[in-house]
């Protein structure tokens, strides 16, 4: 990454990322906006591969959709007692 001013911007960002204060996605939002108006690093070829890996850092770990199981009933060390309400007599 050859420019300072995103190296800069990021050690920040990634501070506000990790105090639960800016979202990953919003972050990389920011990342792309500087890129789009900075000449140095639009010039840089190293850049993409960077990013890949600063994508990879911050991702918040996702569980694909046909790993995820349905949530099954708890199950207790216990058996818990019922509780029988005894029925008021109406005078």
């Amino acid at each position: 990454m050859k420019c300072k001013r995103l190296q800069a911007l990021l050690r920040e960002w990634y501070q506000e990322v990790r105090s639960f204060n800016l979202s990953p996605l919003k972050m990389m939002e920011l990342v792309e906006r500087h890129i789009k108006h900075c000449e140095i690093c639009k010039n840089d070829e190293d850049l993409p591969l960077e990013l890949d890996q600063l994508r990879e850092i911050i991702r918040v770990p996702q569980v694909p959709v046909h790993v995820r199981t349905k949530l099954e009933e708890p199950q207790y060390a216990y058996e818990e007692e019922e509780v029988v309400e005894e029925e008021e007599e109406e005078f």
